[in-house]
């Protein structure tokens, strides 16, 4: 099973890195990340800095803060 880390860098510049997502879905500007056992996590306001293949690396930038923008 091929699984990617995903890294979260906030517009505050924190960062997360998420291990083992398998899925993600795009709906208007709400990305959806899904894990093994866990509950989806949809993110608002982010979008695709780079994927990188080689490394199963997917790095999302959060595009500005507002009341709207981060994780539902």
């Amino acid at each position: 099973m091929c699984q990617l880390r995903v890294r979260l860098v906030m517009s505050d510049r924190r960062e997360e890195l998420l291990d083992e997502v398998t899925s993600m879905t795009f709906d208007g500007d709400t990305i959806t990340l899904s894990r093994l056992f866990e509950p989806p996590r949809a993110l608002r306001g982010f979008e695709i800095k780079t994927v990188d293949c080689m490394h199963n690396l997917v790095h999302l930038v959060q595009r500005a803060v507002d009341h709207q923008a981060g994780e539902h």
